[in-house]
């Protein structure tokens, strides 16, 4: 099985790789709009800034480590119960976490790197908000936590993944096969939560047809590379012959 995954893995990275060159050419212009745009892009900037300056950082650990591996393990006890998996227990730490669970698989391994629990939450408690009280002038601020929790996410989700290999990646099917379904995935999850969060910004018909279209193109380049190279092959095998 771990063999499959590593083919599939192989194979999907092209499709990621476009993927994360067509969300940024897509997502860049609607979040161009400033004027809508702003709160979310404030929060995110900010957290940015926390996340880089030296005064957040503590023996060589980022700040709000502890939060994140909060959200980490959780994010994997709810996947195990979505998943109808028994969750036996689960241990939070300053720097490190873990669940105990019946049994695992590759959505509860990789459930934490694509799904933002804290964006989920932020989420939720707006639309609690807004059943008792207007929600327009509750939106900036829903925007700017919207923003702030989506930065926290990728943030923490790039330093985790840049460092040592995970266990979790290794139990989903190892590193190659992980990665690029994570890199699809993010890229996936950001395009819905703007679409849910900004409707008119943003076309997911549009940015489905421009993201199959950079993939389509990648595997292209790829494959009429490959035939290059096989036919040159031949040639100079049949000369050498």
């Amino acid at each position: 099985m771990k063999t499959f995954k590593t083919i599939i893995g192989l194979a999907l990275t092209p499709a990621a790789l476009a993927a994360v060159w067509g969300t940024v050419e897509t997502l860049g212009p609607a979040l161009g709009t400033i004027r809508v745009t702003f709160p979310l892009l404030a929060g995110a900037l900010a957290f940015a800034l926390l996340h880089t300056l030296p005064f957040f950082t503590k023996d060589g650990k980022k700040g709000g480590a502890r939060s994140y591996v909060a959200a980490h393990e959780f994010t994997h006890a709810l996947a195990a119960v979505f998943t109808g998996v028994r969750v036996r227990g689960i241990s939070v730490r300053s720097r490190s976490g873990y669940v105990i669970t019946d049994s695992t698989n590759s959505f509860i391994s990789l459930a934490p790197y694509f799904i933002p629990l804290y964006t989920l939450l932020t989420a939720a408690a707006y639309w609690l908000a807004g059943r008792f009280f207007p929600a327009a002038p509750l939106r900036p601020w829903f925007l700017a936590a919207a923003g702030f929790t989506l930065a926290f996410h990728l943030l923490h989700t790039a330093d985790i993944l840049a460092g040592p290999v995970q266990s979790d990646l290794k139990k989903a099917g190892g590193p190659v096969f992980s990665l690029p379904l994570l890199l699809l995935l993010n890229c996936l999850g950001l395009a819905a939560a703007l679409k849910l969060i900004f409707p008119g910004l943003l076309s997911l018909k549009v940015y489905s047809a421009h993201l199959l279209a950079s993939q389509r193109a990648v595997y292209h380049g790829i494959f009429s590379a490959a035939a290059y190279i096989f036919n040159t092959a031949k040639i100079y095998a049949g000369g050498v012959t």
